[in-house]
């Protein structure tokens, strides 16, 4: 999983969610925050998830702070039309590079997490929440509406039935 896309030999471009994609996927993080407070210490499982989660909010921040940064150049700046050079000489054009290199570190630190999320068997029902909730991040609404819609309203069910919402 790509944290910028290509096109063709353009450069990168950012995965850009739609209103609803980021009311959806916002709205199921403060409600494992809140399953999970008490619980992590003694699952780990759910820490694995907890981090993921966090590590997922930090690369959706900094891809919209991207994409906006972006956009700003190419409208003040006429950024594609510059040298490498003359890129490297304006300041927010260090930044989008700091925000590139972080994108790569986080990318890695989640795919780190994700094969540590396999074998972790889950000890509680914040766990499984916890997990349904890294799935729905894993899967775009655009391409399964489906199958995220069942996901977060599976968060949201066992939320309810565990008598933590």
């Amino acid at each position: 999983m790509s944290s910028r896309r290509k096109a063709g030999s353009a450069p990168a471009r950012l995965f850009e969610p739609s209103r609803r994609t980021v009311l959806a996927g916002g709205s199921a993080t403060p409600l494992v925050a809140g399953l999970a407070s008490a619980s992590a210490q003694g699952d780990p499982a759910l820490a694995i998830c907890q981090r993921w989660l966090a590590v997922d909010d930090e690369r959706k921040r900094l891809q919209t702070e991207w994409g906006n940064l972006e956009g700003w150049l190419i409208k003040k700046r006429r950024w594609y039309r510059l040298s490498g050079d003359e890129r490297a000489a304006i300041p927010e054009g260090a930044r989008l590079a700091e925000i590139d290199a972080r994108l790569d570190v986080l990318e890695e630190e989640n795919q780190t997490l994700l094969k540590a999320m396999r074998p972790a068997p889950a000890k509680s029902v914040e766990a499984v929440v916890a997990n349904l909730s890294v799935a729905g991040g894993l899967i775009f609404e655009e391409d399964h509406p489906e199958a995220h819609g069942l996901i977060v309203r599976a968060v949201r069910d066992l939320a309810v039935l565990s008598g933590r919402l």
